[in-house]
């Protein structure tokens, strides 16, 4: 792989071993951007040094999620960008964003369509292009189980009935939109950017394709998340629960929202870590929106007085005052 030359002094085998492990081991003087900190890690995780190659790997697996994904919206080499979802195949945000790399390359690409999660299906779905360019593409989201038969079939017709178009790689530079409402400002130390305001904001992201509403809300700060997750497009609004960077109280603020999606509080319904806080568990079962098998279901969960206060309650559908008012039953039969 090609290596810039501001690189080499970090990696190069001519560079002391006691250097390289210092920088496998991420004990830099200043810290590399995200794209130049993975890099740096794959290739000292390949250093002839097995002390710096194994110190490099510890490091490289130990990224967080969101330097993968700040790393994939930029630039990267191909054999980095498949050894990072190679590490973090289970993690939705990074594999998306590894979906919308125009570096990945076609063997990653392949990967993604057969085994990634239905929001890669849907942005491989949104892009016909690439589709008509990769046909690979179709016959690796056929054998994905998470694939339905109505989607496969509308993409055949879609393909077959599509006009050829211009290959449209996009090695252009990152939009300046996107760059400009990145969450820079949400890591501790870092420097203070002004914000936006909402009028601006809201028209920068009226402007994106679909795949650049869906990477600024996989990776863009708290401003750009609480209008993305407002998005009618499914895939740019759930992406926003993906971002490694969204908070607790967000998605707390999300699940008593009256006008959230229902995805989004399915998505929240799913997440166990987020339903170890009790408000969030709460406002799941009294928001009218949510499905009613995850209301019920979260509803053995809920304290006596808050049941009684569901029993009563002319806010939820029938169904959860109903069964709260069996459930309080049950509990004096007790």
């Amino acid at each position: 792989m090609k290596v810039r030359q501001s690189l080499l002094k970090f990696v190069s085998p001519q560079t002391p071993v006691d250097e390289r492990l210092r920088t496998a081991q991420a004990e830099l003087s200043a810290p590399l951007p995200p794209e130049d900190r993975v890099t740096v890690f794959f290739i000292l995780s390949h250093d002839a040094d097995p002390g710096v190659a194994a110190a490099a790997r510890k490091s490289f697996e130990e990224c967080p999620a969101h330097t993968f994904c700040d790393a994939l919206d930029k630039k990267l080499d191909p054999a980095v960008i498949k050894a990072i979802v190679r590490s973090r195949g289970g993690n939705d945000a990074v594999l998306i964003m590894a979906a919308l790399n125009p570096w990945t390359d076609d063997d990653t690409l392949k990967i993604l369509a057969e085994t990634g999660p239905e929001e890669v299906i849907d942005l491989f779905a949104e892009d016909a292009a690439r589709l008509l360019r990769k046909p690979f593409i179709l016959e690796a989201i056929r054998k994905n189980p998470l694939a339905s038969p109505g989607l496969i079939a509308s993409l055949e017709s879609l393909i077959a009935n599509a006009p050829p178009r211009p290959a449209a790689e996009s090695n252009a530079p990152p939009d300046p939109a996107v760059e400009s409402l990145k969450g820079r400002d949400e890591g501790a130390g870092a420097a203070k950017k002004p914000v936006a305001d909402e009028t601006n904001l809201y028209k920068l992201v009226s402007e994106m394709s679909v795949g650049n509403k869906v990477k600024l809300a996989l990776t863009g700060g708290k401003a750009a998340r609480e209008l993305l997750v407002k998005e009618s497009n499914k895939l740019v609004a759930v992406a926003v629960l993906k971002n490694p960077r969204i908070t607790e109280d967000e998605v707390q603020r999300l699940s008593s929202a009256k006008g959230v999606a229902e995805d989004i509080l399915r998505i929240i319904g799913r997440n166990k870590e987020w339903l170890k806080n009790y408000s969030i568990k709460l406002n799941m079962v009294t928001n009218a929106k949510t499905p009613l098998a995850i209301s019920i279901k979260l509803m053995d969960q809920l304290l006596e007085n808050d049941l009684s206060k569901l029993a009563k309650s002319k806010n939820v559908p029938s169904v959860v005052s109903s069964t709260a008012r069996r459930k309080l039953e049950s509990k004096k039969d007790h």
